[in-house]
């Protein structure tokens, strides 16, 4: 039998990890292996009932993002902000449709955002998705904190800390493609961090990521239901991969730190 939980549980997990009023929290999320939330009988009311649940915990100076990627550009499609859906799971499709919540123009890597700073996340965003001025960089200045709802604890995160200490195994690449903007179809282009598919030894793998961010207290465990989340903060999730990468370059590929270029 799946495990039941309520709405008090998710707060009560959520205040455990160390959120606080205030904070700006960036979620990866499969809500449904959290078990069976009591009195729910939708996808939409699971949903809901999360949102509210970070809402009450973050408060009115809180900032909720979520993942709102669509890889429009890269599969050769038009990337409306409105109508596009995103490919990330139950709970960002939900943010997205959600009327007080703003997406950014990435046709790419498009962030939903909701509270103080949603429009400072989402604003202007760069041609280089994972370079100076993306919302990864706003994210990482701000030391906001990044939650791994039944997940380990890699995140889309991680690419913008490889562009930043220029890995041996990825490399910018521009996509073209057509996106909906003030009503008007419009060519643009974005540029994605990509590794060299024909390497299979350089596909991302964050087992080891997972068990040294355990270790070394980077983050921080609670289990909720048959469930668990990850929380880092940004500020020393980036530093310690950082400091991993120089001693050990590919150790977020598949291939290690063993391998060789």
């Amino acid at each position: 039998m799946a495990a039941v939980y309520c709405y008090e549980d998710i707060v009560e997990a959520l205040k455990r990890l160390g959120i606080t009023k205030g904070d700006s929290l960036f979620i990866h999320s499969n809500l449904g292996f959290f078990g069976r939330l009591k009195d729910c009988d939708s996808s939409e009311k699971l949903c809901e009932t999360f949102y509210q649940a970070i809402k009450e915990v973050i408060g009115l100076e809180g900032t909720l993002t979520l993942p709102a990627f669509s890889y429009s550009f890269c599969h050769g499609e038009v990337f409306d902000k409105n109508l596009t859906k995103t490919g990330c799971g139950l709970f960002p499709e939900y943010m997205r449709r959600r009327a007080n919540a703003v997406r950014s123009d990435d046709p790419n890597f498009s962030i939903v955002a909701s509270g103080k700073n949603a429009v400072f996340y989402t604003e202007n965003p760069v041609h280089e998705s994972f370079g100076k001025g993306s919302f990864w960089e706003k994210f990482l200045h701000t030391n906001g904190k990044i939650l791994c709802m039944n997940f380990d604890c890699g995140s889309t995160f991680v690419h913008y800390v490889e562009h930043e200490n220029r890995v041996p195994y990825r490399y910018n690449k521009a996509f073209n493609g057509e996106m909906i903007c003030q009503g008007k179809k419009i060519k643009d282009y974005f540029v994605h961090y990509v590794y060299d598919k024909d390497k299979p030894k350089d596909e991302p793998s964050f087992v080891r990521l997972d068990q040294l961010c355990k270790e070394n207290g980077i983050s921080k465990t609670v289990f909720l239901a048959r469930g668990a989340i990850n929380c880092m903060e940004s500020q020393a999730y980036f530093h310690f991969i950082s400091e991993m990468l120089k001693k050990e370059p590919y150790f977020l590929t598949k291939g290690g730190s063993n391998e060789k270029n």
